[in-house]
């Protein structure tokens, strides 16, 4: 009886321990925006506007760019722009000078920003983890 008590309580500590870990990468686990500065100055009057979409799976499924989605640019509140995201999920944008929103359609995902350079912005989004 005493073999059957320390198999259930070594099944018990790999239980806890596998929850622990899957409780810690669910917390990493969620939909950032992250902008990168490429610098520059205006060609011809615009700046170059590089939107990334990028799709994490989880730990098991990986990091994919999402082909075909739909990109919205606004400015002043006003729609100005829209484009698809090749296979490799970027898009790119010539834009003058201002403050834009990026309407990310696919995810119904808004983000700001004001284009004084020339810009990346990657969306990495969460897939299996609501926002």
């Amino acid at each position: 009886m005493s073999m059957n008590k320390n198999i259930y309580l070594a099944l018990a500590m790999v239980v806890i321990i596998i929850t622990a870990l899957g409780v810690y990468a669910f917390s990493s686990y969620k939909t950032t925006i992250d902008v990168k500065n490429l610098g520059g100055s205006p060609a011809n009057g615009e700046y170059k506007l590089v939107v990334k979409i990028l799709v994490n799976y989880g730990p098991f499924g990986g990091i994919h760019p999402l082909g075909s989605a739909d990109v919205w640019i606004y400015y002043n509140g006003k729609y100005y722009n829209q484009s698809l995201t090749d296979s490799n999920g970027v898009v790119t944008f010539y834009l003058p000078p201002g403050n834009y929103t990026l309407f990310f359609t696919v995810f119904n995902i808004k983000y700001n920003i004001n284009l004084d350079s020339n810009y990346e912005v990657t969306l990495n989004y969460a897939y299996l983890k609501s926002t």
